[in-house]
């Protein structure tokens, strides 16, 4: 269960608005304002360290705090006390650092505060940067989905969008960083991103041709895969191949 914690102004006002609040240990005796009225021979100032060059020493502290949470036990706004003394202000800092507040010595709230903070860091999920829609307007980058829109092959995408096949699958795998892609993503996922960051529209996306044509691995942009399957050929052939492969399609839809 994640804790919660008020506002300091609202903290405060739930103490001080309480009507309990003037019976309150802390406050002053009405015959001896020097010292509390909650307990007997505990200064007023038990609650407050005192401004010393050095501080005060820790034996001095422990008792004057000791006696401090003595008077806080039996006091009838301790709970509200406490709420006031770990709320936070406006800049996610403790109300008040130093003080006796509710039974907690300052030692104790600020422990307490960083256990806090550390279970609000581990709750809160770290999101990742939002995906930079304009850096992937360009006209190449969108030439290039919208051949994937309407093919499922790299060759046809290269030729679609009017750039070498080198070109298309090195675009292809910024593409997929870019829009926080796993490496193993393929059309279907790189294309409903594009629709959902409004980069091409739902209706230009198509289904692949049915024939059985040669498939390249598609964010990888130095392997070609040859035909049927074959052993992969090196990238300088691309343009002869890519060529060949391109003019054996034509030749093949032609005659469907």
């Amino acid at each position: 269960m994640i804790e919660v914690r008020l506002d300091a102004v609202s903290a405060l006002r739930g103490l001080t608005d309480h009507p309990h609040y003037r019976y309150r240990g802390c406050a002053p005796d009405v015959d001896d304002p020097r010292m509390a009225a909650g307990g007997s021979g505990v200064s007023v100032d038990s609650w407050q360290a005192p401004d010393l060059d050095g501080g005060e020493a820790r034996e001095v502290r422990e008792a004057r705090e000791a006696a401090a949470v003595d008077v806080c036990v039996g006091c009838p706004v301790m709970v509200q006390c406490m709420a006031f003394g770990a709320s936070l202000t406006a800049d996610g800092k403790l109300a008040e650092p130093f003080s006796v507040l509710g039974g907690m010595t300052p030692l104790e709230r600020h422990k307490a505060f960083v256990e806090y903070k550390k279970k609000q860091a581990e709750a809160v999920p770290v999101e990742s940067e939002p995906i930079q829609v304009k850096e992937l307007r360009t006209p190449q980058k969108l030439a290039v989905l919208r051949g994937l829109a309407r093919f499922s092959d790299p060759v046809d995408v290269a030729d679609a969008a009017g750039l070498d096949l080198r070109t298309t699958k090195w675009q292809l795998s910024r593409m997929a960083g870019q829009m926080r892609l796993e490496k193993s993503a393929g059309r279907a996922e790189m294309l409903a991103v594009a629709v959902e960051l409004g980069l091409i529209a739902a209706s230009e996306v198509q289904k692949p041709h049915p024939l059985p044509v040669m498939q390249l691995a598609l964010f990888d942009a130095d392997v070609q895969l040859g035909p049927s399957g074959a052993a992969p050929v090196p990238a300088s052939s691309s343009a002869a191949s890519a060529v060949s492969f391109v003019s054996s399609r034509k030749r093949l839809e032609a005659a469907v």
